[in-house]
């Protein structure tokens, strides 16, 4: 059984030229379904040319009552168009706090879109180390999971770090997510898993050209001594955090090809999950001119 799962591992990740990654939607693509497109993009953009015009106006006339003879005819030139300006604003953010309210957006691709996010912020530090991501295999219409954002980001983040601080140089990352049944899932805590269910796996394969370190599985009871290697601790940390949302994790190592494996189980969020537009976003967006 263990040669047939390095194989499987094996052919995984040295079939990168030949199956390119999946393709995934962005973000800003609009589905053309029945009653599926949504005039917040189209208002969006609209409104931030609408509130550039309005902030030029404004900055015109406050110049402009320089130009008036008459000075007290000026200031008021400029404090009549300034209010009219304000107002006009404020009917902007309440039509768009109504059309936000009114038309959350579907939580979708969450998963992926992370994954994507963190390599690119970690590409620099990956190639310090010359290891490259040979490999990008994820599923289309990947379910969405239980789990938070931030838990999601913390269990990544994490696993990716790990990699990073206890991976010699040279070497390479193939990448995999996909829906399966609890059935498919061998390793520690499968019991944890409900029968008959779908999960969503995320596997994370790294293989190393010229190892020549002592590996061991991470995920081994943590001993009280001193000399025990701190990046092991964060996959324990990692390990807990997933089984304490209904998840399941394992880790392998195989030293004869200095490969090593790390699968990550999660709990598919069964309801639709709809979202609004982060107030961090809104205010970039709406600040209101000077």
């Amino acid at each position: 059984m263990k040669n047939s799962d390095e194989r499987s591992e094996n052919i995984f990740f040295l079939s990168s030229q030949a199956n390119p990654k999946t393709p995934l939607p962005s973000e800003k693509e609009i589905s053309i379904g029945h009653n599926s497109v949504s005039i917040l993009p189209f208002f969006l953009e609209l409104t931030d040319r609408v509130r550039g015009s309005i902030a030029a106006m404004k900055t015109l006339a406050f110049y402009a009552r320089e130009n008036f003879r008459d000075r007290e005819l000026g200031d008021y030139f400029y404090r009549v168009v300034t209010e009219d300006i304000e107002k006009t604003i404020s009917v902007l953010d309440c039509f768009y706090e109504y059309l936000n309210l009114n038309n959350p957006i579907r939580k979708t691709n969450t998963i992926n879109t992370m994954l994507e996010e963190i390599l690119k912020e970690k590409q620099t530090e990956f190639e310090k180390k010359n290891i490259r991501i040979v490999k990008k295999q994820f599923e289309a219409d990947l379910p969405e999971t239980s789990l938070t954002d931030e838990q999601l980001s913390f269990i990544l983040n994490s696993i990716f770090d790990y990699i990073l601080f206890s991976s010699p140089l040279n070497g390479g990352i193939g990448i995999l997510t996909r829906s399966i049944g609890s059935n498919q899932w061998n390793g520690e805590g499968k019991n944890r898993l409900q029968k008959d269910t779908k999960y969503i796996e995320i596997v994370i394969l790294s293989k190393y050209i010229s190892s020549l370190r002592q590996v061991k599985d991470p995920l081994t009871p943590i001993p009280n001594e001193n000399q025990e290697d701190r990046m092991d601790f964060i996959l324990q940390l990692v390990k807990k955090t997933v089984e304490n949302q209904r998840g399941a994790m394992k880790t392998k190592v195989t030293t004869k090809n200095g490969m090593n494996l790390i699968s990550v189980v999660l709990p598919i969020e069964r309801r639709n999950v709809f979202q609004f537009i982060p107030t961090a976003d809104r205010n970039k967006i709406w600040k209101k001119p000077d």
